[in-house]
């Protein structure tokens, strides 16, 4: 949870698909780190804004895999109307963004992301000089510019605001799937999400007016600018040197536990050359003999479904399922109203990896072509692999998409496996996704990505709207974010013994 594992997992969510084709996503779900707010950025009118909103709004009631599932029809439509009304005047084109962005939020689809127009540029906005750890609805300091503020402190108020409320705000400005939290909390906290509140939602200038309490229960009201103090230097990370890294596995991290037969595969975000390292990476567990595997899924935000399938081989108890069903709201998502503003080269991709089937009540269902391979059927075991010992998974609030479709999987069909962390971002009973469309609005050029079809996960028990949860929940203190302490692996040393 540090800035540069936020880049990192920006970049990642900007490349990655949930099933395949060049074209499906989370495509985007790059962090949109908002730098056009106020007066000084050029300003949309209010016939483009409303046009576009027209636009996308109708694209949702008509194709929208989500549309319905998650929040009634009517209250969407309420949203809607608010939103609508609200824009009455001229705003920039990130004010249009974070308007347009609570409307997103209550459709509760993680794919369903906006981008900003080609050629869009920034304006500097006001850093806060600190960081925060968002929990429950509270949030905490944890790295911080200047001396007046302690790692721990709890933060209140800002601006005479609670602290909830800049929360709630914040939440509303990034999509999630389902009814999913940790996802919310984890945007907040590692991608500056509450710093995108403050300067886009409340459009706020330094200084700031603090009320915390400290962690000895002092209630602090003061006056806080942006100004850095030279000399506070961030903790780095204390090396644990118990865990031997495996050679041969190029970027996906393997390490063997010294004096113990463990091991630590780190399952980053699917790739299409993982399934040679996946090979290399069991062959290696298997001749040493591993008993305890920790596969670690937390910020796996999803890739080739394909590949994550792949990796389940090596897991599951027995000839498995990787997803159920594909469905779409239309009985081909190619054509439709709104083929002017869609990607052609991933309509090109859709045409493809699938093909349109059967209606199944008030859905259709969505074959995958030969060419892609049949994932909706039973796939076998990798035999000379496959593993055989004590499973321990971990996950958080960044385990998306194929991610969480893997975490889901695993759940249901590897009935010794044991899950650390958090509450996936991904929901457990599916996902919008398949073909990750980027559709431009004509009037602003506002890019949004925009799902195709519904991936319906294996889990027949999967609690509707949440994420795969976890055996045991592991929570974060700012210290321990502030130290770059790992409490999920901790907790997983705790068990084993």
């Amino acid at each position: 949870m540090n800035k540069g594992a936020a880049r990192i997992f920006s970049i990642i969510l900007s490349i990655t698909t949930v099933v395949s084709a060049s074209s499906c996503a989370p495509t985007t779900a790059q962090k949109a780190k908002q730098d056009n707010a106020g007066s000084a950025a050029p300003q949309l009118t209010v016939k483009s804004m409303r046009d576009d909103l027209f636009i996308l709004w109708s694209a949702i009631k008509e194709m929208h895999p989500a549309y319905g599932i998650y929040t009634p029809t009517d209250s969407l439509q309420q949203v809607y109307d608010e939103t609508l009304v609200s824009i009455n005047a001229p705003l920039s084109e990130t004010d249009f963004m974070s308007r347009v962005y609570p409307l997103l939020s209550r459709l509760r689809c993680g794919h369903t992301q906006l981008r900003h127009s080609a050629g869009f540029k920034g304006i500097n906005e006001p850093r806060l000089p600190f960081e925060v750890l968002v929990r429950q609805h509270r949030a905490w300091i944890t790295t911080h510019k200047t001396p007046v503020l302690n790692t721990g402190d709890e933060l209140l108020t800002l601006n005479g605001v609670p602290v909830a409320d800049i929360i709630s705000h914040g939440a509303d400005l990034y999509a999630g799937d389902g009814y999913n939290e940790t996802f919310k909390e984890l945007f907040l906290s590692e991608f500056d999400g509450f710093e995108d509140a403050c300067n886009h939602y409340y459009h706020w200038q330094p200084p700031y007016q603090v009320s915390l309490r400290t962690k000895q229960g002092q209630v602090k009201n003061f006056q806080l600018d942006t100004a850095v103090t030279a000399g506070l230097v961030e903790p780095e990370a204390v090396a644990d040197t118990s865990w031997i890294t495996a050679t041969g596995t190029d970027y996906l991290q393997l390490r063997f536990l010294k004096n113990k037969p463990t091991a630590w595969f780190q399952a980053a975000t699917y790739q299409y050359n993982d399934t040679v390292i996946y090979k290399t990476v069991f062959k290696q567990i298997h001749e040493k003999g591993i008993q305890n595997l920790v596969l670690d899924l937390r910020h796996n935000t999803g890739g080739d479904l394909r590949i994550a399938a792949k990796l389940v081989s090596y897991l599951a108890d027995g000839p498995y399922h990787m997803i159920s069903n594909v469905q779409a709201r239309i009985p081909n998502p190619a054509i439709n109203h709104f083929e002017q503003y869609f990607d052609t080269s991933r309509t090109e991709s859709f045409n493809q990896g699938f093909k349109p089937g059967k209606k199944e009540g008030a859905f259709y269902h969505i074959d995958f072509t030969p060419a892609f391979g049949d994932m909706l059927g039973v796939l076998p075991l990798d035999a000379a692999g496959h593993f055989n010992g004590c499973l321990f998974v971990l996950i958080d609030g960044a385990t998306f998409s194929a991610g969480a479709h893997t975490a889901t999987a695993i759940k249901a069909q590897c009935k010794n496996a044991v899950f650390i962390g958090r509450e996936t971002a991904g929901a457990s009973d599916g996902c919008s996704g398949g073909t990750v469309q980027h559709l431009t609005l004509p009037n602003t050029g506002i890019t949004v990505e925009f799902p195709w079809m519904r991936l319906l996960s294996v889990d027949k028990h999967a609690t509707f709207g949440r994420g795969v949860l976890p055996d045991y929940d592991v929570e974060y203190e700012a210290q321990d974010v502030v130290e770059k302490k790992d409490r999920d692996m901790e907790k997983v040393m705790g068990l084993m013994k």
